[in-house]
Order: structure tokens, then C-alpha cells, then sequence
């Protein structure tokens, strides 16, 4: 595989983000074994892999520090180096959010004739996301950005990113950069795909999709498990996204790694067995109830389910009265036209 794989990371002992792209890695090596994997990290973070954290440069062909901003904070950092990878390391990129899991060889990536190459958000096409999402996605651009034709194809991903070394990637990425630097100190929007779809439509729409196995994404749709390259746990506001789904949704899981500085133990019997990745009692739903859930009124309806309030318990109690009135009416009218 002559594609470099890519990940960025800015972390300290007390967060798991370093865990994270530990689990990632230690997945896409059990399926290529020989790719160069290059952790690209702040120098605050490369000060912190020493001991039990150290272990991780064991799993990668190297450790990339470069200076980031003064004033930044963590998150600024680690949009300063997911909007720069590009300018920092030569080659063809395969650029992996840490919060993946890696199902297969990622060799055919080599083959992607784009000079970059995303996987749509939602795996959907823009026109055809959640009223819900469509709405937040305009709203954060418009409010950000200004007003602008949002008749784009598709809202890409950030979580995996392809790109090749060429004049025009490298001018995009630092167009992305100022891009996300304006939005981030001048408007107070942080986050690094609204400022991606802005920097395509500058740059005539150059990324191009990518097959939406190098980006499952578990949260929006089950397509693409049984081809799944790369299975991207990235963080959505849903309560129903919870361990209860995935191991990979467990803190807990994350923090043994960090306790035993390494994959090993119940962690390592995990991620070798990939039947153990979801666990037994999971439920799929439709787009509709997605929708729903992912809505306001339905995060708070679910939260009220799981916490059994009393107002859930007094609508409980009237669903199951209007139950029986109907169920009574029908048995009478049952009863009648036998009658007749």
C-alpha cells in the first residue's frame, strides 16, 4: 500500500482521545500489517508519550510533533492539525478520525482516481439528508458564511479523507485552514466540515466521493457493514447511541486500555473478535424513527423513558387506557355484527 495512513491527535492523560486512535490503529494493523501510519500530534502531546501512553509509538511508523498556534486551545489545536495534515506530510494521504475501527485491508485506496476524496455525510446526498440535519447544516453555514446557493451534491464527512500530493490539495487545504480559522475566532463556529463545504464550492467542488465503505458511519446507516473498510463511531448527540450498543461507546472500555498501557487483557480479546464489537440486543430503526429520535421532542421523550418520570408514567398509564377503550370497541362491534 503506497498510501499513508493519518492520524491527528492532540491529548493528555486525561482524556481518551489517545485510546481512541490506539484502538484504531491497533485494528488497521491486524489487516495491514505493513502500511506507514504516521500519528500526527501537537508538541504538548508528544511530551505526554512516555510510559504507559509511550506504548502506542510501538504501533506506528512515526511520530509527526509540530508547533501549533500560542493561544490555542485543545480543540483549536486539533483543527489546527486535521486542516494543515496536508502541509506536513508528503505523499498520497489517507487521513482516519481516532474514533474508527478498522474491519479490513485498505489497499484498494491506492486506486481512488480523485485528488481528494470524502465520504458523504449521513451517506446520503444533500438534498436527500433529515429535514432536521438539512436545516442545522444551512443555518450553521448561512449564519457563519453568509447567505449561498446550497445546491452542492453532497456534505461530506470529515472522519476519513483521502487526498493526493498535488499543487491544487495543497492550495485546498489552505484555503480550508483560513477558512475554519474565520470561522472558528471571528463567528464562533468550531467545527471543521462547515468550513470544508465552503472551501469545495471555492475550489470548484475538487472533492469527490469516496465508496462509502472507508466510512461506515454506525450512526446513520447499516449499508455498508458487511463491505466496511473503516467503521467510524463518531460522536451524534443521541442518548441511544450508549454502551448498550457498542463497546466502542464505553468510556470504560477506552480507560482499561489506558490502565494497561496497551491492548491486552478483555480489550485485546475484544477487538480480535469482531462478533463482540456490538453487542447481542441491538435493534435497527428506520429512517423515520432516526429522525424522530435524533429531534429535540425525541431526545427528550427518550430521556424521560429512561429515567421513568412521572410524566412519562401518566402518559404511559393514558396510551394504555386509550388501549383498552379501543381494543373494548372493537370486541363490541366484534359482537354486534355477529348478532346481525
Amino acid at each position: 500500500m503506497k498510501t499513508k495512513i493519518v492520524y491527528c491527535i492532540v491529548s493528555n492523560n486525561n482524556d481518551i482521545y489517545l485510546e481512541q486512535a490506539w484502538v484504531s490503529i491497533y485494528t488497521l494493523r491486524k489487516h495491514n500489517p505493513d502500511a506507514d501510519v504516521i500519528l500526527l500530534v501537537d508538541k504538548g502531546t508528544e511530551s505526554t508519550l512516555t510510559g504507559k501512553r509511550g506504548g502506542i509509538r510501538e504501533l506506528v511508523t512515526e511520530v509527526v510533533a509540530v508547533d501549533t498556534p500560542d493561544g490555542y486551545n485543545a480543540m483549536q489545536r486539533s483543527r489546527y492539525l486535521k486542516t494543515n495534515f496536508r502541509q506536513f506530510i508528503s505523499g498520497d494521504l489517507l487521513f482516519i478520525d481516532a474514533d474508527t475501527v478498522i474491519g479490513g485491508s485498505l489497499a484498494g485506496i491506492d486506486n481512488i482516481d480523485a485528488e481528494i476524496a470524502c465520504v458523504p455525510d449521513g451517506h446520503r446526498r444533500f438534498r436527500e439528508l433529515s429535514g432536521t440535519d438539512t436545516d442545522i447544516i444551512t443555518h450553521r453555514i448561512s449564519c457563519t458564511f453568509g447567505k449561498m446557493d446550497f445546491d452542492d451534491d453532497f456534505y461530506f464527512n470529515s472522519g476519513i479523507i483521502f487526498v493526493k500530493d498535488t499543487p491544487l490539495t495543497h492550495a485546498f487545504f489552505a484555503n480550508w485552514y483560513e477558512t475554519w480559522k474565520y470561522s472558528a475566532f471571528e463567528k464562533g463556529m468550531s467545527l471543521d466540515q462547515p468550513a470544508l463545504f465552503v472551501t469545495n464550492k471555492k475550489n470548484g467542488h475538487l472533492i469527490k466521493e469516496l465508496a462509502g465503505e472507508y466510512n461506515c458511519q454506525v450512526a446513520y446507516s447499516l449499508k455498508y457493514f458487511y463491505g466496511g473498510l473503516i467503521l467510524h463511531f463518531f460522536n451524534v448527540s443521541l442518548p441511544m447511541l450508549s454502551s448498550e450498543l457498542s463497546v466502542f461507546y464505553d468510556d470504560c472500555f477506552y480507560r482499561k486500555l489506558k490502565e494497561y498501557g496497551g491492548v491486552a487483557h478483555e480489550v485485546k480479546d475484544v477487538l480480535d473478535d469482531k462478533s463482540r464489537w456490538f453487542n447481542l440486543q441491538t435493534n435497527m430503526v428506520d429512517s423515520s424513527h432516526y429522525v424522530f429520535l435524533s429531534s429535540y421532542v425525541g431526545e427528550k421523550i427518550y430521556k424521560s423513558y429512561m429515567e421513568n418520570t412521572i410524566l412519562y408514567k401518566l402518559n404511559e398509564r393514558l396510551c394504555a387506557y386509550q388501549y383498552m377503550i379501543k381494543t373494548y370497541f372493537k370486541k363490541l362491534k366484534g359482537v354486534k355484527g355477529d348478532k346481525g
